[in-house]
C-alpha cells in the first residue's frame, strides 16, 4: 500500500468528541438549566431521558456549535448567541436538537445491552453508579499499587466516552454471534471491497535526489546566507529539469561551473525496509515520497530541516508490491465488517423507534 499519513451517523460521532468539545470552550459561560434534575426530556419506545443525561450530552455539544457558527457566520459569543439567528439557523435549537439525537442514540445502545443482558440498568443515575464502582476500582488498585492506565478518578466525560466505547465493541461481538453474524462470503467480499485502500502492501518507490547542506562542516550552524545561497542553487537545478535535463545532467551543468557550493547526487529507494528510517531522520523527503507522486514527477524545492539541507527529488519509479492476503487480513476484516453491520443495524432501530419529545419542558431548557 501507499505509506500512508494515516459515516456512522453524525450523532454517534458527536458522542465520541464530547470530552474534547467540553474543553474546548473554558471560559463560556455555563448553561443555564430551568427545570428539575429528574424532568422527562423525551422518551424512546417509552424509556425516558431525563433532563440529568440531556444537560451532559447539551453542554458536549455546545463548543461544536459555537464552532459551527463562527466559521460559517463569523458569530462571536456573547449574551445573545443562542438567541440570534444565523441565515435562518438558530444556535440554540441547534444546540438542542443535536444533544436529542445523542441521547437517543446513546438510549437505543444502551437498551440493546441490556436486551443481550450486557447491562442491567439504562438510566442516567445507573451509569453514575458504574462511574462510582470504577472510581473505587482504581482508588483501590492505586491503595494496593498496582497499575492504573488514565487518571486515578474519571469526571463523568471522561468515564462516559470510555464505557459506551467499551459497551459498543461487546454489542458488535454479540451482534456478530446473532442478528448480523458474518458468513465467510460475506467477510470475503468485504475484503474484496477493501482492498484497494486497506490492503495494498507498502509501494517500492525509486528517486533519484539532489541536496545542498546549509550547514557549517566543522560547526554545524548555518546562516541566513547560506541558507538563501543554497535553496537558489537547488532552485535553478529545477529550472533546468522543468526545461528537459535529466537530474545528472543538470547537476553535472551546475558543478561544472564555478559554484562553491557542493550538489550532493543519489539513488535511493524507498521500500518496506527503509521506510522507518526516512521517516524518522528525514521527514520531510518521506513526506513528498509518500504523497502523490507519480513515476516522472519532480518534487519543488524542499528544507528537510533534520538534515539541515535542501533537497529536490524526482521519483523514477513506482510499483505497488501486492495486497495483504484475506487471511493475513481477516481479524480487520472481520472489525470493519462489524461496524459497518453495527451502524446498520442501529439506524434501522432508529428509523422504528418511537420518540416523543416532551415539548413543554424541552422548550423551557433556556441557555445563557
Amino acid at each position: 500500500m501507499r505509506f500512508r499519513k494515516r459515516p456512522l451517523i453524525a450523532v454517534m460521532i458527536a458522542l465520541t468528541c464530547s470530552a474534547a468539545a467540553a474543553i474546548a470552550v473554558v471560559g463560556y459561560h455555563t448553561l443555564a438549566w430551568v427545570v428539575p434534575q429528574q424532568t422527562v426530556i423525551a422518551t424512546v419506545d417509552g424509556v425516558p431521558i431525563t433532563e440529568q443525561e440531556f444537560r451532559w450530552a447539551l453542554d458536549g455539544q455546545r463548543a461544536t456549535v459555537i464552532d459551527y457558527f463562527h466559521r460559517t457566520y463569523g458569530a462571536e459569543y456573547d449574551s445573545q448567541f443562542w438567541k440570534t439567528d444565523f441565515n435562518g439557523e438558530n444556535p440554540g435549537a441547534m444546540v438542542k436538537k443535536r444533544a436529542l439525537d445523542e441521547t437517543v442514540v446513546s438510549k437505543l445502545e444502551l437498551e440493546l445491552a441490556k436486551r443481550y443482558g450486557l447491562i442491567q440498568g439504562t438510566s442516567y443515575d445507573d451509569l453514575l453508579g458504574e462511574m462510582e464502582k470504577e472510581n473505587k476500582r482504581r482508588a483501590a488498585a492505586v491503595k494496593a499499587h498496582q497499575p492504573v492506565y488514565g487518571p486515578v478518578r474519571l469526571d463523568e466525560s471522561a468515564f462516559m466516552n470510555d464505557y459506551m466505547s467499551k459497551l459498543r465493541n461487546a454489542l458488535k461481538e454479540k451482534l456478530s454471534e446473532n442478528e448480523r453474524k458474518p458468513t465467510g462470503e460475506a467477510l470475503r467480499r468485504h475484503y474484496e471491497q477493501l482492498k484497494d485502500t486497506l490492503f495494498v502492501k507498502e509501494e517500492t518507490v525509486r528517486f533519484q535526489k539532489a541536496a545542498v547542506s546549509y550547514r557549517e562542516a566543522r560547526t554545524g550552524t548555518s546562516t541566513d546566507e547560506r541558507k538563501e545561497a543554497a535553496k537558489k542553487l537547488l532552485s535553478r537545478m529545477k529550472q533546468l529539469v522543468d526545461q528537459g535535463k535529466s537530474m545528472k545532467e543538470a547537476v553535472a551543468q551546475l558543478q561544472s561551473g564555478s559554484e562553491s557550493v557542493a550538489v550532493r547526487y543519489s539513488e535511493e529507494e524507498l521500500n518496506r525496509d527503509t521506510a522507518g528510517s526516512y521517516f524518522k531522520t528525514r521527514p520531510a523527503l518521506y513526506s513528498a515520497l509518500t504523497g502523490d507522486m507519480k513515476a516522472g514527477d519532480t518534487s519543488p524545492v524542499f528544507d528537510e530541516a533534520a538534515q539541515g539541507e535542501f533537497v529536490l527529488i524526482q521519483v523514477t519509479v513506482r510499483e505497488a508490491t501486492g495486497y495483504q492476503s484475506y487471511e493475513e487480513s481477516e481479524r480487520t476484516v472481520w472489525n470493519s465488517y462489524m461496524d459497518s453491520a453495527y451502524k446498520a443495524y442501529l439506524n434501522k432501530l432508529l428509523d422504528e423507534a418511537r420518540v416523543e419529545i416532551n415539548q413543554n419542558h424541552y422548550g423551557q431548557i433556556a441557555l445563557q
